[in-house]
């Protein structure tokens, strides 16, 4: 299993990688799935900024 810290990991990769394919596209190649990829991953990181727990209480399981 994943730690919070892990999946937070992932998720800031995946921002990264959405970031630039929206950044690297030419105006006339438009598609709306870098920002849904985005938007994706910054809700993902929000909310497992919210259940973050620390990583002293993941490690005693």
């Amino acid at each position: 299993m994943l730690t919070a810290l892990d999946r937070l990991t992932i998720y800031s990769v995946l921002c990264f990688i959405s970031f630039c394919a929206l950044v690297l596209r030419t105006p006339a190649d438009s598609s709306l799935m870098p920002l849904f990829g985005l938007s994706a991953t910054i809700l993902g990181i929000w909310l497992e900024m919210r259940r973050w727990t620390g990583t002293s209480e993941e490690q005693k399981n």
